[in-house]
């Protein structure tokens, strides 16, 4: 009955009851003192003084006076404890729905939701416990999705490398079916590798939280070299570069920044059509104080939906180039771009090309001297 009435030990009813009883009986004591200092005794010296022949009546008076008083007192003793119980109810009720809710996600139910139609500090409460939530929520979700591209990308090159080993073991092959499938065996070993050393690579960037290697980047050599790099992948499919590049330094990790552009433009080169074209601008943006490098090809493109997804591990836009890529190059870049405190956007629409934006702040390096003055 006692918990009921005033809540659990170390609760927070209980605290705010103790609160609110300290603060009643100490404005009761003030107020008693109070009275009986100034009110009571002054009263009765004047009533005294005004007739002194009624002098037994007046302390009825006064007495009356009194037993009003203490009524007033225990009447605002009650309504406090009232209105402190009608209050702390109103307050812990969310609390109590929301340690509810919270034991749920602890358990790993994640379509938990709060409602309340409240528009105070409590409102705000729940509408950060729904985001937190549905965060949670998509995490899980990505892991579980991650863990089955990981064992799909991985199951699929390793089922095809023990298919193609067993056909050779067909004495009856001639000697061109040996060499094709020994090269399809080849192609899904490197597929394989390739797969590994970019989530050991992503793997790391993601544990990393800064770049501690940095010197001055000639971005527009580091683009030259990309393309040259890429040459093979181009050349086959007849594109065409239109490239307009300033000059411009950028200080960070020379690797990584290398491997944005190397991403960027096989993407592009990988989803343009046969004698396509490729525009590659690069220049200074003062009044953001940035680098600007934009990749536009004039490929496939995508729908506005698909724009959300494209930095996510393993997804792959057009399914039929999942041979050739593992899902993970995007993921890579904006995590380096966001390492090197930069931004990347894309602009695309479908059937009409794609626009990578990547803007790298512009920092100077740090002077190794140091002048006390």
């Amino acid at each position: 009955m006692f918990e009921k009435i005033f809540g659990k030990k170390k609760s927070i009813q209980r605290s705010l009851t103790k609160d609110v009883c300290i603060a009643i009986i100490v404005v009761l004591i003030l107020s008693i003192i109070g009275f009986y200092l100034f009110v009571n005794r002054e009263t009765a010296e004047r009533l005294i003084k005004i007739n002194i022949e009624n002098r037994e009546e007046i302390i009825d008076i006064l007495q009356i006076i009194q037993r009003c008083i203490i009524v007033l007192f225990c009447n605002t003793i009650i309504i406090s404890f009232v209105f402190m119980k009608i209050a702390s109810k109103k307050m812990l009720k969310p609390i109590e729905k929301l340690t509810e809710a919270t034991k749920k996600v602890a358990s790993g139910n994640f379509d938990v939701k709060l409602e309340t139609t409240r528009q105070d500090e409590i409102a705000e409460l729940t509408n950060n416990f729904n985001e937190m939530v549905k965060d949670l929520g998509s995490i899980e979700y990505l892991q579980k999705e991650f863990i089955d591209n990981v064992s799909h990308e991985i199951k699929t090159p390793i089922s095809s490398i023990q298919g193609f080993a067993e056909l050779l073991e067909d004495e009856t092959l001639t000697q061109e079916e040996r060499k094709e499938y020994s090269q399809i065996i080849k192609e899904e070993t490197n597929r394989l590798l390739n797969i590994s050393t970019n989530m050991l690579k992503l793997s790391k960037l993601q544990n990393q939280n800064k770049i501690t290697q940095k010197e001055q980047i000639d971005v527009a050599e580091q683009i030259r070299k990309a393309i040259s790099l890429l040459e093979p992948k181009w050349s086959e499919k007849e594109i065409t570069f239109n490239v307009s590049m300033e000059e411009k330094y950028f200080y960070g990790d020379e690797d990584l920044i290398f491997q944005i552009w190397v991403n960027l433009i096989d993407n592009a080169i990988k989803f343009s059509k046969q004698k396509g074209k490729i525009d590659i601008s690069l220049k200074e943006k003062k009044n953001e104080n940035v680098l600007e490098v934009k990749i536009k090809d004039y490929g496939i493109g995508m729908y506005e939906e698909e724009k959300e997804k494209i930095f996510t591990r393993f997804y792959q836009i057009d399914k039929s180039h999942s041979e050739k890529g593992s899902g993970l190059g995007l993921a890579i870049v904006k995590r380096i771009v966001e390492l090197s405190k930069g931004t990347i956007d894309v602009k695309s629409k479908k059937d009409a090309g794609t626009t990578m934006v990547v803007k790298l702040p512009i920092e100077k390096k740090d002077k190794d001297n140091i002048l006390i003055k």
